[in-house]
């Protein structure tokens, strides 16, 4: 944290001015202003009480009111003395002093954001794949303020927004700042999807869908046929009755690993479907899927429809080769070259490669240098190197701005991923009664502190994996696979009995359909078995 002391005039509105500091220009910032009877006061021009709608700009969460200024903004001297904080994103440390009565030259005092990381520079650029309720041009300041590249805001069947639609860039981007109306495709049992880069919309796009054909399978097509990108939407909460079955017929780019619900905790929504639910939460389910050789990059997004959620609390960063362009964000997302965050920066090469790579080893004996390194505004427990789901290596985080580093020579006995994350320990929060699953919490998380999510979550960040081929022969793994065949038999049993359709053709129509995906996860299990044996019992660290 940054701490200073600012002067201001006595007997009428009190400039305060945002500037970054390395350019000495006004910058857009998120402001919260507490008076000293510790009451919370607004600049001038912003509403006194705040509603949950999020085309009202500015936002409300565990307890804290902020403020989106627009690199300038006025006080009334009669509250001074004042307290104030200003964020700017991940990548400028927060900036906290004191607003006082005493005189200042010119009138204006000044805050200074400081940027610290250089991730930008090295082509990672961050984006919010799943944003609701708020229109462009509001967008587009909270994007300056939260200091996020791309937003991509989705229209559905429960927003009014479908005129916001164009198939392209919305006018209201600009440099570094690229603002892009989609589509989220819904049913509220077979699961949510994020369709990103549409040119046209996916019908039915409103009124929902209330029957349970036709399946998703044909959206994720007609998505991918204009140049479409696919993620699973918050699929910790929601991994969703079709979910297994996209994956199985690889229909899907990507999981939604950071949105809406800590990716630790378990599944909210269509609980009846996922097996052995209370030791499956949403980061294994993610771990399964890759150690059945699926490649599912890893994205990120808020869910945003209230003043309870702050743009790009949850993102994404991918890696652009280049200028950034939306296209080529959307090509960096295809590639893999992402890790998703909440605060931390984490960067990870395998043999010097990025996230999404592939890497073909040979030989008697293999081996991998692994490097990670984190940096993080906010406090963690650990950084780790994951393989195949079970941490190999951690490291503590020091200094300011608790910075963590691996260096590891790996052996890869057999086909593998690898990945790094950031973790923070949940256990304090469990014991001092925070409920993960409640929307919108009074107190919560040292997160929800600083940035507003949905439900309360962790300091957290992962990479995409890195993916090492031993011998040609692809990653598998017998009780995973395993896994999910049970939990497409508990699929089927529920599209026999409860699930709604038109005609009796379209019911059998899903459950062969599903039938097919459990065929490729019995299929990918027996050559588990051929390979190597069924695996040893899960393991894992408790986090």
């Amino acid at each position: 944290m940054a701490y200073g002391q600012l002067l201001a005039t006595e007997g009428r509105a009190v400039t305060c001015r945002v500037v970054d500091g390395a350019t000495g220009r006004p910058t857009a910032a998120r402001v919260r202003l507490v008076d000293a009877n510790g009451k919370e006061a607004v600049p001038a021009g912003h509403p006194e009480a705040l509603s949950d709608k999020a085309q009202e700009g500015d936002v409300r969460f565990q307890s804290r009111r902020f403020a989106y200024v627009n690199g300038e903004f006025a006080v009334d001297p009669s509250r001074l003395p004042l307290r104030y904080q200003a964020i700017k994103g991940y990548e400028y440390r927060m900036a906290e002093g004191e607003l006082t009565p005493q005189r200042l030259r010119d009138s204006v005092a000044e805050i200074r954001l400081e940027r610290w990381s250089s991730v930008g520079r090295a082509g990672w650029y961050s984006g919010d794949i799943h944003i609701h309720h708020i229109a462009p041009k509001t967008c587009r300041l909270e994007m300056e303020a939260e200091d996020l590249n791309v937003a991509n805001i989705l229209t559905s069947d429960f927003t009014t927004d479908q005129e916001q639609f164009e198939g392209r860039l919305n006018a209201n981007s600009g440099a570094g700042r690229l603002i892009y109306v989609s589509q989220e495709f819904r049913n509220h049992q077979l699961g949510h999807l994020c369709l990103l880069n549409l040119k046209k919309l996916i019908e039915p796009v409103k009124p929902a869908q209330e029957v349970h054909y036709p399946l998703h399978l044909g959206a994720c097509d007609q998505a991918r046929a204009q140049g479409g990108y696919v993620s699973w939407a918050h699929f910790p909460s929601w991994p969703g009755v079709e979910g297994p079955l996209d994956v199985a017929m690889e229909k899907l780019d990507g999981l939604e690993i950071l949105c809406v619900l800590d990716p630790r905790d378990f599944p909210v929504f269509t609980r009846q479907v996922v097996p052995e639910i209370a030791a499956n939460d949403g980061l294994r389910l993610w771990y399964r899927y890759l150690n059945c050789g699926f490649r599912l990059t890893a994205t990120a997004g808020t869910d945003k429809m209230t003043n309870f959620v702050t743009v790009g609390a949850n993102r994404v960063y991918a890696r652009v080769d280049g200028e950034l362009t939306y296209q080529g964000w959307i090509d960096a997302l295809k590639a893999g070259r992402t890790f998703v965050t909440n605060s931390p920066l984490v960067r990870l090469t395998v043999n010097g490669r990025e996230a999404g790579s592939v890497l073909e080893l040979g030989g008697q004996r293999a081996t991998v240098g692994i490097r990670a390194e984190a940096e993080s505004q906010l406090p963690y427990h650990r950084l780790e190197i994951v393989v195949n789901g079970e941490a190999v290596a951690d490291a503590t985080p020091s200094g300011p701005l608790h910075r963590a580093a691996i260096r590891l020579e790996h052996p890869v006995a057999r086909s593998c991923w690898i990945a790094a994350r950031v973790v923070e320990e949940m256990g304090r929060y469990r014991s001092a009664g925070v409920d993960f699953a409640r929307i919108h919490v009074e107190r919560g998380t040292v997160l929800g502190d600083y940035f507003g999510t949905r439900r309360p979550e962790t300091v957290f960040a992962h990479t995409s994996p890195v993916y090492a081929i031993r011998d040609g022969k692809p990653i598998r793994n017998w009780d995973d696979a395993g896994y999910y065949v049970r939990y497409l038999d508990k699929c089927i049993e529920w599209l026999e009995r409860e699930a709604k359709f038109a005609r009796p053709a379209d019911r059998q129509a899903s459950i062969e359909a599903f039938r097919t995906g459990r065929a490729v996860f019995l299929k990918r299990q027996n050559e588990a078995r051929q390979g190597s044996g069924p695996p040893a019992e899960w393991s894992m660290l408790s986090l």
